[in-house]
């Protein structure tokens, strides 16, 4: 599921030359990241101004470009002290004698440090990403600023699972068929809106592939997040819960095993994250049986996974709740 990305040369070259112009200098030295579910270009680039990392998406793709439209709005907002890097800049360009865009570029602080260990997981690093999630929550942010509210939003796969009961269920677990008029209860609107609200900042796509790993000036290494388009306002739990399934399903412990090392915050209502875990368990369900969107053909599999780790620990979490 790895994706192999495009090169800084692959790029036009008249969209090279506005980069570096915008660095402040030729380019002396490019570096590739793979990696990722969205097409494009991810990049560290050296120049006489200094580096940076940037992202280039074609307007070709419309979901890639829109992404890096709402990182830069999003990142560009965050609060001081939120463990990331800091944005730096939008451009957007059109192709030669061109008026509308075809390129969009944004640029940020450049990160100096490594990928999570994760095959097999490392549990330091495990824990460094849920206390990163946990930094991010102790962020508030208003209402009606750059993040929109998580609760606004309705998950309604739950719902449609249920009427619709597509063919691809039979290749999950039985017990998701039996059980999905409860499901759809516990998924419901009202729920979601409740178990879900608040003021806090939420990356809402917090994952290994999402962070890095730092060492600070005392020697003692901490985790910072990268990638801020799906950023949002809500719940004080949801990074930390979101990243489980994951976890799970590439070696790491089971959701549960994670929750013990390093708790949710405290005043949370296990009945909130009970929703959420029902809600994810619907939306990776139903998205993994979808065609796989134009572009990020890996991503279905990626959903599949998550959904196959989201099933057991629902299930754990009604037998205690």
């Amino acid at each position: 599921m790895t994706r192999i990305r495009p090169t800084w040369p692959d790029l036009p070259t008249h969209v090279r030359d506005a980069v570096a112009a915008e660095l402040g200098g030729p380019v002396t030295g490019w570096t590739s990241h793979d990696g990722g579910y969205s097409p494009g270009w991810a990049l560290t680039l050296e120049s006489a101004g200094g580096s940076a990392f940037v992202k280039v998406a074609s307007t070709e793709y419309d979901v890639a470009a829109r992404l890096h439209r709402r990182e830069a709005v999003r990142a560009a907002a965050l609060p001081d002290g939120v463990p990331a890097p800091a944005f730096r800049w939008i451009m957007e360009l059109p192709e030669p004698g061109g008026a509308e865009p075809a390129w969009v570029v944004i640029a940020s602080d450049v990160v100096d440090g490594r990928a999570p260990r994760t095959e097999p997981w490392d549990l330091d690093d495990l824990d460094r990403l849920q206390y990163l999630a946990r930094r991010i929550a102790q962020h508030e942010v208003p209402d009606g600023g750059a993040y929109p509210d998580f609760a606004d939003r309705t998950w309604r796969e739950a719902a449609l699972l249920t009427d619709e009961r597509p063919a691809g269920l039979a290749t999950y677990d039985p017990w998701l068929a039996e059980n999905l008029e409860r499901l759809a209860e516990i998924a419901s609107p009202e729920r979601q809106a409740e178990a879900l609200a608040g003021p806090h900042l939420v990356h809402a796509d917090l994952r290994a592939d999402n962070a890095l790993v730092v060492r600070r000036p005392d020697g003692a290494e901490e985790a910072v997040a990268v990638d801020w388009p799906h950023a949002v306002r809500g719940a004080p739990f949801i990074d930390q819960a979101s990243m489980l399934p994951a976890v799970h399903a590439s070696g790491g412990p089971a959701p549960e095993q994670v929750l013990q090392r390093t708790p949710l915050p405290a005043r949370v209502d296990p009945e909130a994250v009970t929703v959420w875990v029902a809600v994810l368990t619907a939306y990776f369900v139903r998205t993994s049986l979808e065609d796989p969107p134009p572009g990020i053909p890996h991503v279905r599999a990626f959903q599949r996974i998550q959904a196959e780790a989201c099933i057991p620990w629902l299930r754990s979490r009604l037998r205690e709740h």
